[in-house]
């Protein structure tokens, strides 16, 4: 009986304190732009023929020379895709085969833009060239970005509770949503075409990327 009494006063104890409590709810965002650090680029080998043995051998010969030359530059990360064999043509007579390379790097992306070019000007077809931002600087962003909100989320419960006459003394509850990244203005993609040994390789420029947080949080206020 005298744990029912004792509970039973915490309880009236209690619900003053929660009656005079005011939950304001806020929400704040901060943002930075970083520029776009790692140079990703996907090429493919391709032979068309009459023979499907014949374009397969001419693939795989392109493909083993492109992995030797590429294996020579450090810095550079590289993985080989998907690898398609198919019949076309008027009567279906013609046979063509591709396999697919992804080359990134990040404090080599100048020396990766030369291998581009060389790999292009020895007949491989580039389907995509463009900059974006990598994981490693994305996510020190993203961490940044979100203590800053969090930090202004503070302030912001602290301001209004003066203006209010009352005093913040901390968070109920506080969301960390999922991180806004928006990649470069439309993919720098560049056209599949043949390119002579002797031409200049492809340019390519890194853009600003703005990356961003949103928190919301549950401040409680009380009489000062």
């Amino acid at each position: 009986m005298r744990s029912v009494l004792i509970l039973a006063g915490v309880l009236a104890l209690a619900a003053p304190a929660q009656a005079s409590e005011t939950l304001l709810r806020l929400s704040e965002s901060a943002e930075r732009t970083v520029r776009a650090d790692e140079l990703a680029a996907t090429l493919r080998a391709q032979a068309t023929g009459s023979s499907a043995v014949a374009v397969q051998q001419a693939v795989n010969r392109q493909m083993a020379a492109a992995l030797e030359r590429v294996h020579a530059v450090p810095g550079v990360a590289v993985a080989t895709g998907s690898y398609r064999s198919w019949r076309g043509g008027d009567r279906g007579q013609t046979w063509t085969a591709s396999q697919e390379l992804r080359l990134s790097a990040i404090e080599a992306a100048p020396a990766l833009l030369d291998l581009v070019g060389t790999l292009q000007g020895q007949g491989m077809l580039i389907g995509s060239l463009a900059y974006q931002v990598s994981r490693p600087l994305a996510r020190q962003t993203r961490e940044a970005v979100t203590e800053e909100a969090l930090a202004g989320l503070k302030a912001r419960a602290e301001r209004l509770a003066g203006a209010l006459g009352l005093a913040f003394t901390g968070f109920r509850e506080v969301r960390v949503d999922a991180p806004r990244y928006m990649p470069p203005p439309g993919p720098q993609a560049m056209m599949a075409v043949r390119a002579e040994a002797a031409a200049p390789p492809p340019s390519a420029e890194p853009a600003e990327v703005p990356i961003g947080a949103t928190v919301e949080g549950d401040a409680v206020l009380r009489p000062r």
